[in-house]
């Protein structure tokens, strides 16, 4: 008799290594939207005459959007996001000397991150301080906290959320051509509990920021995207 472990149980086992290491490499280091404050632009209005003989208000008011939002612009245009007033801490530089440099770069990064993201729903290019684009979409907003944790936190306390990194930021999109606000909303995430190993979002010892502005940028793109990943797609399937 042939001894070992019997034929279905090591296939199992493939199985569940196959299974362990998907929820390793798509676990949940990832940026999500906290907060909306417009979605898709505020209402419009309508006025119109009314007979003079109508003693009640002089003009009628009606909403013509429906609270529909926005999508498929022509352009989409990125100003690197302010970073003056942001809390800027972990581990980002090789000193203490170096953090303001570091610090002054993050937005030119993030901007290059989320022009490569929103080139795939629009042509999109990334704005000098003195231009202003005249149709449509532009993106721009402000950090409020980045933070790269601390890698030996990540290394010994793993897999805790210790010495996780994060990252806080406002988003806000403007329709140039129409002057309006069409989407603002706030942001949050990092690299979690993925402690010292990370993943493919996540740098595990390495520096985490920088996974942080790609997530946030691709998220981005989800969010202003109406089906990001094409759910029901068909090719020749029809319904009868």
């Amino acid at each position: 008799m042939v001894s070992g472990p019997w034929p279905g149980a090591i296939k199992h086992m493939k199985s569940f290594t196959l299974i362990a290491s998907s929820f390793l490499l798509c676990s949940c280091a990832d940026m999500v939207v906290t907060k909306t404050y417009v979605a898709g632009g505020s209402a419009t209005a309508r006025r119109s005459e009314v007979d003079a003989k109508d003693f009640g208000s002089r003009e009628i008011r009606f909403t013509t959007n429906c609270g529909i939002g926005e999508a498929h612009p022509a352009a989409v245009y990125i100003r690197p996001f302010c970073i003056d007033q942001a809390i800027f801490e972990g581990d980002e530089a090789a000193s203490e000397g170096e953090m303001p440099i570091r610090k002054s770069l993050i937005p030119l990064a993030f901007a290059e991150n989320l022009k490569e993201e929103m080139e795939k729903l629009a042509p999109a290019r990334i704005l000098e301080a003195d231009e202003v684009p005249h149709v449509g979409w532009l993106i721009e907003g402000q950090f409020e906290l980045i933070d790269g944790g601390n890698p030996d936190d990540r290394f010994w306390l793993t897999p805790t959320e210790a010495g996780s990194s994060h990252l806080v930021l406002h988003v806000r999109v403007t329709n140039v051509e129409k002057n309006r606000v069409i989407y603002e909303f706030d942001m949050a995430g990092g690299s979690h509990d993925q402690g010292r190993w990370g993943t493919v979002r996540a740098s595990g010892l390495g520096k985490a920021t920088p996974f942080d502005l790609h997530n946030a940028a691709e998220r981005i793109l989800l969010v202003l995207s109406p089906d990001p990943f094409r759910y029901g797609a068909r090719s020749s399937v029809t319904l009868r």
